[in-house]
């Protein structure tokens, strides 16, 4: 019975040092942390939903969902809610497409766009304040290993 356990606590650290797992927890505390500074700043965003804002931001021309689904490799469903909602808060408007009246067009309004120019800020410093915990080497090999990780996860 000993030996079982051994296994089942042996399996569990090598589950705590997975990549899957660090990376969990890195992005549940930058998201804790950027929703309460979102609070503080009286934006009534979750920091789930910026980067529909963002993409939708720095795109010339309106967007379906499906698009911004593409663009984030996110289902369309999830992605449909999250803009319901951001709609609903008057931050995006949505059309039906002339040409097609099953698709839906996304743009931003203009509380949008103001939001989004206050949330680039906010992510700003947000990094900055991370990374002036690295040199500039270590920031450098930093985002190297994150690219690498992307590339070999992607092939």
């Amino acid at each position: 019975m000993s030996t079982v356990l051994n296994k089942f606590f042996c399996l569990r650290e090598d589950m705590k040092n997975s990549l899957q797992f660090k990376l969990g927890i890195v992005t549940k505390v930058v998201f804790r942390k950027m929703n309460a500074q979102l609070v503080q700043e009286g934006i009534p965003v979750l920091a789930e939903q910026l980067p529909i804002l963002m993409v939708v931001y720095f795109q010339e021309h309106a967007m379906t969902q499906q698009d911004i689904a593409n663009v984030l490799q996110k289902d369309k469903a999830g992605i449909q809610r999250s803009v319901q909602t951001l709609h609903k808060d008057g931050f995006l408007k949505i059309e039906s497409d002339i040409e097609d009246k099953r698709k839906n067009m996304v743009t931003l309004t203009a509380s949008g766009k103001f939001v989004c120019e206050r949330i680039q800020a906010l992510v700003i410093a947000f990094d900055n304040q991370v990374m002036e915990h690295f040199t500039e080497d270590e920031r450098k090999t930093f985002m190297g290993f994150l690219d690498r990780v992307t590339a070999v996860i992607e092939k």
